[in-house]
């Protein structure tokens, strides 16, 4: 797939305030969508969360969420005013046993809100390493979905389940949450990172070509502080800013992986529902008002400009 093909995605994450309503289908959401649109981002993920706190049960929908049930509708609406498709991606956040049956429950209720909201794809799980082995169990959902929901389905899996998922073959696109890590410094070069992207590549190619399906990054990321390209969920929450390791590790993902012709989009990890939420001291993920985000307008609008011009 050339890069003119490819879903420009946008993880975009439910934001919440006290002094304001800045949630998803928000005057503020609409702004940040301008805003996305403004950097040629074509899609955006919406992530509902579900919570599991021990045993089974799974909490999920209702007025007391975030992201409520009319909040998903309310944004999808928003994005294709504006000419920006959805991918619907819900998350189970906790601890607790998978039980087949609270999970096709949780899921059934988002895959019927991605039918009637029209949603352009959806997600039927994200980084579930710990279940994604039963396979059966999976195939069963992943057929209930089908029954409900009609456009093109994935799976979310982590960077280092993707190569052991049994059921690629039942879905659209293969998912991965692409967290590598790459290189262990402090802010590697460009040159070392793309480096270090060429075993996974080769990897990711070789999985596309044997399940005969595109890869989507439904998640990459990189925090802007000392050791983004490695591994970040164990840079400590008051590590230092450090705004070129975020900017560098972007540009070496759009320079060696973003060309591949097997992979099929990327939704980097995280721009919020209400603009500036970030500002150039912080840490996290979040890259608006921070060097990555010129990175990724100026490598979107660049493919942008080439599907224009088809």
């Amino acid at each position: 797939m050339s890069a003119a093909d490819k879903q420009r995605g946008m993880s975009y994450a439910c934001a919440f305030s006290r002094e304001r309503d800045v949630r998803y289908g928000s005057p503020a959401s609409a702004e940040a969508l301008r805003d996305l649109k403004a950097m040629d981002v074509n899609w955006i993920s919406i992530m509902p969360f579900g919570f599991q706190r021990g045993g089974s049960e799974i909490r999920f929908g209702g007025e007391r969420m975030w992201e409520t049930d009319d909040s998903l509708a309310a944004v999808t609406k928003q994005a294709h005013d504006l000419g920006i498709k959805v991918l619907l991606k819900p998350h189970l956040w906790g601890h607790g046993e998978f039980e087949s049956g609270a999970y096709t429950r949780f899921i059934e209720h988002y895959a019927t809100i991605a039918r009637d909201a029209k949603v352009d794809a959806f997600s039927i799980g994200n980084e579930l390493k710990t279940a994604s082995s039963r396979e059966a169990e999976w195939r069963a959902i992943i057929a209930r979905v089908r029954s409900i929901y009609r456009g093109p389905i994935t799976y979310g899996a982590n960077f280092d389940e993707v190569f052991d998922v049994p059921f690629w073959d039942a879905l659209d696109w293969i998912g991965v949450s692409a967290y590598f890590p790459l290189v262990d410094a402090r802010t590697p070069s460009k040159k070392q990172l793309i480096r270090a992207w060429q075993p996974i590549i080769e990897r990711l190619a070789k999985l596309s070509t044997e399940k005969k399906k595109p890869v989507v990054f439904t998640e990459i990321g990189y925090r802007s502080a000392d050791g983004a390209a490695w591994r970040q969920w164990e840079i400590p929450r008051d590590a230092a800013p450090n705004l070129d390791a975020q900017r560098v590790a972007y540009e070496a993902f759009f320079e060696a992986v973003w060309p591949q012709p097997w992979l099929a989009g990327a939704y980097p990890w995280k721009w919020y529902s209400y603009p500036h939420h970030a500002g150039r001291d912080d840490n996290d993920y979040e890259f608006e008002d921070k060097p990555a985000a010129d990175v990724v307008k100026r490598n979107y609008s660049k493919s942008a400009s080439k599907s224009a011009r088809r």
